[in-house]
């Protein structure tokens, strides 16, 4: 019978063709196994999301503006002023103010508490070209007291912002409606 010290490099060398045997197969299987597999492929979309808050006293929401510049805008409840406000991607500081009161043109009642809904929403605007056309959104309010709703949009100059100047405008009325057709008892 021979010693340890004498088959060890028969251990060794029958340890190393066994790994390396294991290691063959393995690599075989992955490149099979990808070959045959079919590959699941997503086309790339970009994602666009706004986002909507609001409080007993404030509404916040975000909207695009256009080419992927971003508005704010603050509803305060108290006094009925829409603010939005946009940052210019240029000069990283406001490249944008635009206000409205919509208190005055929801109707809203002025003994009552005022109760808003605000949201965005994205509009291509089809029949506008040149450096001067409506924001990429538009930001509906409600007042939730009477029911009534309003659409409003601004002007946003893409020349204006590409050398930092600074913008500001009354928003402008884009429609109007009622959400409630029937008229609440006092």
């Amino acid at each position: 019978m021979k010693s340890w010290t004498q088959n060890r490099w028969l251990v060794w060398g029958s340890g190393l063709a066994v790994g390396l045997l294991i290691g063959v197969g393995m690599l075989i299987g992955a490149i099979s196994a990808t070959a045959t597999r079919p590959s699941l492929e997503f086309p790339l979309h970009e994602l666009r999301a706004t986002s909507t808050h609001g409080g007993e006293s404030f509404a916040v929401a975000t909207g695009p503006i256009s080419d992927g510049v971003e508005g704010v805008f603050f509803l305060d409840f108290l006094t009925g002023e829409l603010n939005c406000s946009v940052v210019n991607p240029r000069t990283g500081t406001i490249g944008g103010a635009f206000h409205r009161n919509v208190a005055a043109d929801l109707g809203a009642a002025k003994d009552k508490t005022p109760s808003y809904l605000m949201v965005t929403g994205m509009v291509n605007w089809q029949t506008r070209t040149g450096a001067l056309k409506p924001a990429d959104c538009v930001v509906y309010v409600l007042d939730g007291n009477t029911g009534n709703w309003m659409a409003y949009s601004m002007p946003w100059n893409r020349s204006a912002a590409n050398v930092g100047g600074v913008q500001a405008s009354e928003m402008g009325v884009v429609g109007r409606g009622t959400a409630r057709n029937l008229a609440i008892r006092e």
